[in-house]
């Protein structure tokens, strides 16, 4: 099994302090210096807003205001700590009033992760808002069917996490829509399996890459641990419909590799993936760039403004990846 060397776990140590930002370099101390958890949450206290969201972690658009898409953001780094903040810090009970407070029962999740301020400034074709994109759903079978794990279920998995803060029948009405679009739509016994499709781009949800990823940190979060269980029974059925398993394609374009999607040996779904994510573990260790980052191999966009906010996404991504190869154990001497 291949590991990062020490001489390149240095060289991507050195790529992100020359190019990313406080976050990045935060998280970088926490995953291989100090593990402080406090010391990295005052850090990332200093992206929340006064309305209690979060701005300035998404590297794919110009805005750097507060949106549900940067608060999402913010809740992986809380969900990867290993020591997690307790319901009564003030960075946690801050977030869960920013997201009580913009929840749309009538929809079922928060709608829109984007703020219209996005749309002012650069920003990658598969991000913007609009306003008129999730009209009310009367019905709640059809809310289920429409309901899309991409994103929604990261902030319903936050909202497990710390269920004791919020009321009872909001905690149910959250959690009720990923667990029923598990339960119908994602399991091979209901009559419903593969039906749903909330992408246009894509033939079923099932096949979306970035619905798996919330739904194993949804079901990791969940302290009903016998449902819990039930629902990563059902993932773990299907788990590679959604990754690519043609690694060098990562290379031409976007791809999510097995270790893409599953990004932790704590998941629910790896061990039914375990080689698939461990070799590609090992061709990511191979596409380290002698600069010592990995980069991704499109372009945001034509115009120049672009190039930073790729650069910027370049040094997160190193960071990611080099967090994930750190819980895998897979660097030399780490």
């Amino acid at each position: 099994m291949l590991n990062l060397t020490h001489e390149n776990f240095i060289k991507a140590r050195d790529y992100i302090f020359a190019h990313s930002d406080d976050i990045n370099r935060a998280w970088f101390r926490y995953n291989f210096e100090d593990n402080d958890a406090a010391a990295f949450m005052n850090v990332l206290a200093q992206y929340q807003h006064e309305n209690s969201g979060f701005g300035g972690l998404m590297y794919e658009w110009e805005y750097n205001g507060p949106t549900l898409k940067d608060t999402e953001h913010a809740f992986r780094y809380v969900f990867y700590l290993k020591d997690k903040p307790s319901a009564d810090h003030p960075v946690i009970q801050k977030m869960m009033k920013y997201l009580l407070d913009r929840y749309r029962p009538d929809i079922g999740h928060w709608g829109s992760v984007e703020e219209p301020g996005v749309n002012d400034g650069a920003h990658v074709p598969w991000w913007g808002y609009n306003e008129n994109e999730y009209p009310p759903i009367a019905d709640e079978d059809a809310r289920i069917l429409k309901y899309s794990p991409n994103g929604q279920a990261a902030l319903a998995a936050f909202v497990a996490l710390y269920s004791e803060l919020v009321p009872e029948d909001v905690y149910r009405d959250i959690i009720k829509y990923p667990v029923e679009k598990i339960l119908r739509y994602y399991d091979e016994a209901s009559p419903m399996y593969g039906t749903s499709s909330t992408d246009g781009a894509i033939t079923g949800d099932i096949a979306t890459p970035y619905n798996l990823k919330c739904l194993q940190q949804f079901v990791k979060c969940l302290k009903d641990k016998p449902l819990a269980e039930k629902l990563a029974a059902i993932l773990c059925q299907h788990p590679t419909a959604c990754m690519q398993l043609d690694f060098a394609k990562w290379e031409q374009g976007y791809e999510e590799l097995p270790c893409d999607v599953v990004q932790t040996p704590d998941s629910v779904v790896y061990p039914a993936v375990k080689d698939l994510v461990d070799d590609s573990l090992s061709y990511l260790i191979r596409q380290q760039k002698d600069d010592g980052g990995w980069h991704w191999s499109f372009r945001f966009g034509e115009a120049d403004v672009f190039r930073k906010l790729e650069a910027d996404s370049d040094a997160h991504l190193t960071m990611l990846i080099l967090a994930e190869l750190g819980r895998f154990g897979r660097i030399e001497n780490a």
